[in-house]
């Protein structure tokens, strides 16, 4: 008779529990404190105060890796691309681009206490919320006529859009629909803001600048007189995998350049009665910059002190007005603006941007002053 050893499946699945934790999600082994993200923008952060002086440069990778998981594949065999930091204890891995919601990830973790082991943690950021349709909300200038030299474009989404790819997306056309393929200038890296929903789109200053090589060889993006159309691909996707609700077109004609400075003895200044919260006005002589000018005018009283309230820009950004927090006093005021503030050519209270200048021309007043009584 057959003598048979007792709890021997038993065993073996104890066995093959062990062997499959070693390779799982399963994080007790590990001695440090892991952070994961749950959202698109988020990093993946591991304490790291057991190991001083690690060079994030140098060994970041070694110690904290992040990998796309693959089907019957533990560790993944796609590595992210991102940036090793230290703030304070942790060891913080942020990635070049956002992850994907609904993609499965693997951390790869280095094992302090011997040199080529490792453990893993799989990760999800979830799947997009419930929000509306990606979609472009506005676009600046707003003014259906442009100067010729238009430095920039400004474009508001609803939602992150996925970086590295606008101007696939993006075209300049004509009214015959000719394309130009050289109108904006191309960056490494697109001037985002940080939540993701504002672009900066820049016309090449080559093409801007008269006298400069691109202008002469390619002329000006836009010529007066002329009518173009700004293009929005209905395809470009959102950080969620979402595509553009539609595509959006801006129609526009070209106008004379901008090739004065900014005169602030050309705005016109309309002000509030005493004991009122009227707004004051503020008309400018051309278009300003609309992403500058809330930030770089501001109230003062008489003594210098900042007058709290806040900024609304109307009249396709032509018109500036402040509502005040509190009712208007009787006394002087004085509107201070920034010499860096720009109208949409790019041109400021220290010059204009198609003409060259020394050093020592461009250093002028950085603070300049409209004063005004109610």
């Amino acid at each position: 008779m057959k003598q048979r050893i007792p709890c021997l499946d038993s065993w073996l699945h104890i066995l093959i529990v062990l062997l499959m934790a070693s390779h799982s999600a399963v994080f007790s082994q590990t001695p440090y404190h892991l952070v994961l993200p749950n959202e698109v923008n988020g990093t993946v952060q591991l304490n790291i105060s057991a190991i001083p002086g690690l060079n994030p440069e140098k060994s970041g990778y070694e110690y904290v890796s992040v990998f796309v998981q693959h089907e019957g594949e533990a560790d993944g065999s796609y590595a992210v691309q991102g940036r090793h930091t230290i703030e304070g204890e942790y060891l913080v891995f942020a990635p070049y681009f956002p992850w994907e919601r609904g993609m499965i990830y693997v951390v790869r973790i280095k094992d302090p206490d011997t040199d080529h082991s490792y453990s893993y943690r799989s990760f999800q950021v979830a799947k997009k919320p419930a929000i509306d349709k990606a979609e472009v909300v506005a676009i600046y200038p707003s003014a259906s006529e442009l100067p010729e030299n238009l430095l920039r474009f400004y474009l508001y989404f609803n939602t992150p859009m996925k970086k590295g790819q606008a101007l696939e997306h993006i075209e300049l056309t004509d009214a015959s629909g000719n394309i130009d393929e050289h109108a904006f200038m191309e960056f490494k890296q697109e001037l985002w803001s940080p939540d993701g929903k504002r672009l900066t789109l820049l016309f090449d200053p080559g093409r801007i600048k008269r006298g400069v090589s691109t202008n002469m060889e390619l002329g000006p993006a836009l010529l007066e007189g002329k009518r173009y159309q700004l293009h929005i691909s209905a395809a470009w996707q959102d950080v969620y995998g979402q595509e553009l609700f539609v595509k959006t077109t801006k129609d526009f004609v070209v106008g004379k350049a901008y090739r004065q400075s900014i005169n602030l003895q050309d705005w016109g200044i309309h002000k509030p009665a005493a004991n009122s919260y009227d707004p004051l006005r503020i008309h400018f002589d051309r278009i300003m910059d609309h992403a500058l000018v809330q930030s770089m005018v501001q109230i003062e009283d008489g003594e210098q002190n900042l007058i709290p309230g806040h900024w609304e820009i109307s009249e396709q950004e032509q018109w500036l007005l402040f509502i005040p927090a509190q009712a208007w006093q009787k006394g002087r005021y004085q509107i201070v603006i920034d010499s860096r503030l720009e109208d949409v050519a790019g041109n400021n209270l220290q010059g204009l941007l198609d003409q060259k200048q020394t050093k020592e021309e461009n250093q002028g007043d950085t603070r300049h002053v409209i004063d005004f009584d109610i």
